[in-house]
């Protein structure tokens, strides 16, 4: 199928196509809206850190505990539950994410955070988390709305990038997040161009197969589950996803009886040069052991110089490859509505 304007108009009724469009521009606005933050934290107290976010809320979460895995002195969990661990006390940063303020198991855990005496910091557009906020005066950092949380994605992890620079948790420039802007710039000019494009090639490499993301488990991971998001919401695909090297351990095996699945997985390796050497070693031969049985093994590396630049060249990737697998199947990327459709269920009970 030829991509033109006129089947994306067609097909894309709630214009995530310039959603996508807009993640620089999303970018370059939160960059200024949080460039002179202030907290009201006491950062010598703290001891460990815990995010309290689900979907796409959380998302950003995820991307900064992978990016400051070697830089922050403190352990980072996120947490995407109703309840929250027993180590909760006074010594923890805990940083409810939710995009809209009105995710119910954020909220709930945000409650039992209060009562346990954790210092609290709220993203969010507004909604209950907002009001929470000023209701117990706890610092939070009001983003713009307004549109689906899981694009909003520049939105939820800029401030966090800035929560953490505050706090001395990042070993990286501020500059990263200028040259990380012009990365997602120049993707923006790429992908666009809907006669040739990295992502279009990939979408019809995927479209029609079960795509399987394998990543190392460390950088890459958060990457490995965005794409599985994006393709889940946007394509409204089936994706399946797993880490090097725990899937050495168990799930490798798993490959030698797959009969039934002959010519319908692709498998996606996602890589960055700074894949632990073992891990990488690994990845290569995974690969050789499951190309017989795989309609694919593509191979994807990150491009970039800053660890910040290389993981969002395949964050943003994702989010084309997910556009465009809609448009082959002609359908709107935008509505979701299994997860509408549970969410009121969930309101009657």
């Amino acid at each position: 199928m030829k991509i033109s304007k006129e089947l994306i108009n067609k097909v894309d009724s709630g214009n995530m196509w310039g959603l996508i469009s807009s993640f620089p521009n999303h970018w370059n606005e939160v960059m200024k809206l949080t460039e002179d933050i202030t907290l009201n934290i006491d950062s010598a107290k703290i001891r460990n850190i815990c995010f309290a976010g689900m979907g796409g809320s959380a998302i950003g979460a995820d991307l900064i505990r992978a990016y400051s895995l070697k830089s922050c002195p403190h352990p980072v969990q996120v947490n995407r539950h109703y309840e929250v661990p027993n180590y909760i006390n006074e010594d923890t940063l805990f940083i409810a994410c939710s995009f809209s303020g009105n995710t119910e198991e954020t909220l709930t855990a945000l409650s039992s955070a209060l009562e346990k005496g954790a210092q609290v910091i709220g993203v969010t557009s507004g909604g209950t988390l907002k009001k929470q906020a000023i209701e117990h005066e706890f610092d939070y950092i009001q983003i713009p709305g307004g549109m689906p949380p899981r694009a909003a994605l520049a939105y939820s992890f800029v401030p966090l990038f800035r929560i953490f620079q505050t706090l001395g948790f990042l070993d990286e420039p501020n500059s990263v997040l200028n040259d990380t802007y012009n990365l997602l710039r120049d993707g923006v000019s790429k992908f666009t161009d809907v006669d040739d494009n990295d992502a279009l090639a990939l979408a019809r490499e995927l479209n029609e197969s079960l795509p399987i993301i394998y990543s190392d488990a460390l950088l890459m991971e958060p990457v490995n589950l965005r794409w599985r998001g994006q393709i889940e919401e946007n394509s409204k695909m089936l994706v399946y996803g797993n880490l090097i090297p725990e899937m050495n351990h168990n799930e490798i095996v798993g490959w030698e009886h797959i009969a039934h699945l002959a010519g319908r997985l692709t498998v996606v390796m996602l890589k960055d040069q700074d894949d632990n050497p073992r891990v990488s070693k690994r990845m290569e031969i995974v690969k050789e052991l499951v190309m017989d049985q795989a309609l694919s093994v593509i191979e994807i590396s990150t491009i970039g110089n800053s660890r910040l630049e290389r993981m969002f060249s395949l964050v943003q990737l994702a989010d084309w490859v997910s556009m465009y697998l809609a448009l082959l199947n002609e359908i709107d990327p935008t509505p979701i509505a299994k997860i509408d459709i549970l969410k009121s269920k969930l309101a009657e009970v």
